[in-house]
């Protein structure tokens, strides 16, 4: 039987400043350096206190491996139903554990709590040469829309 067969046991649950080893392990799957610990550590016991942000790691239970996490945040929005939106960024799960449903438990878990915010839907940026991901985001139901970003 290979790793691929192998069913996991993933503990889906809000990340702490004891994650940061993992966390930034999984960050450099999208991101091509390290994070300033330091900044990292404030920023995840900020997140843990905030209602409407929410850092979300996967947990390899078996390994004991963090292997993946997002962030969902809820932020209002004045059209239509006036309900809150949901933002999903910071999408990553290691290469070694990708295809095996973890992004799918990922969703299902940030989409749950955004339901419970009262979300009237979600959106998400991908960088145009992440095509894989977006293969996957469209298999989870997501649609294309043109989108712009500008960095500050």
């Amino acid at each position: 039987m290979t790793r691929s067969e192998i069913p996991l046991e993933l503990l889906m649950r809000e990340a702490g400043v004891e994650d940061l080893d993992g966390l930034d392990r999984v960050m450099l799957v999208i991101s091509d350096n390290s994070a300033d610990r330091n900044k990292m550590a404030e920023l995840v016991e900020k997140l843990s206190h905030d209602p409407q942000k929410y850092l979300l790691v996967a947990e390899d239970r078996e390994a004991g491996v963090l292997c993946g996490s997002l962030l969902g945040v809820v932020f209002e929005d004045i059209c239509d139903t006036c309900r809150p939106i949901l933002l999903v960024e910071n999408v990553a799960v290691l290469p070694e554990y990708q295809g095996k449903g973890m992004g799918r438990k990922m969703f299902e878990e940030i989409e749950k709590w955004g339901k419970e915010q009262n979300c009237h839907y979600e959106i998400l940026v991908s960088g145009q040469n992440r095509t894989g991901a977006h293969e996957f985001y469209r298999r989870l139901g997501f649609h294309e829309e043109k989108g712009f970003k500008k960095y500050l």
